[in-house]
């Protein structure tokens, strides 16, 4: 009976040895697809569309305030009190201005955001399609210290995003 059950324990140890030779970890560099996917050429394009415009503006208002502060410099044939509603004249501009460049960095900074949590979606369900074609058992993104190329799946990945169809990455 004893032999029959070391046996048994053999076989069993050898089918978990097995399984575990059998093992495919893969590892994907989220930055890497974040940067080299055609889906984030896409984000940074929107983006730029949508705040290029405001960006335009915030410029044309710089340029606005260096040529006042240069007629200030330049002019001194100004009486005090023209010069006194100059200066106040560009602090005031200033003023403005920098309210207007920190609401810009907050929007742009919050659409960013909203426009990376979707990809991230979009990288998720990839993995998660790599995964479930039972090519891996498990597929590691941060925190890891050493990757070997062998299990770097990064550039796959990447190929699998381009491959995407455009409505299923609205979609996503």
């Amino acid at each position: 009976m004893r032999s029959f059950i070391a046996l048994l324990l053999l076989a069993a140890m050898q089918t978990v040895a097995a399984q575990e030779a059998a093992l495919k970890i893969g590892f994907v560099n989220t930055a890497r697809v974040l940067k080299e996917a055609p889906q984030a050429r896409k984000v940074e394009e929107r983006l730029k569309a949508e705040f290029g415009p405001r960006e335009a503006q915030l410029k044309e208002k710089r340029q606005e305030i260096l040529t006042m502060e240069d007629q200030l410099k330049s002019n001194t044939s100004l009486n005090s009190n023209a010069r006194r509603k100059l200066e106040r004249e560009i602090r005031l501009k200033v003023s403005q201005l920098k309210f207007l460049e920190q609401e810009f960095r907050e929007d742009q900074n919050l659409r960013r955001n909203e426009e990376i949590r979707e990809l991230q979606q979009v990288i998720s369900n990839v993995l998660k399609m790599q995964g479930d074609s039972g090519e891996f058992d498990l597929i590691l993104t941060e925190g890891v210290s050493y990757v070997s190329d062998r299990i770097d799946i990064t550039t796959q990945t990447i190929e699998m995003l381009k491959q995407l169809p455009e409505s299923s990455e609205e979609a996503q």
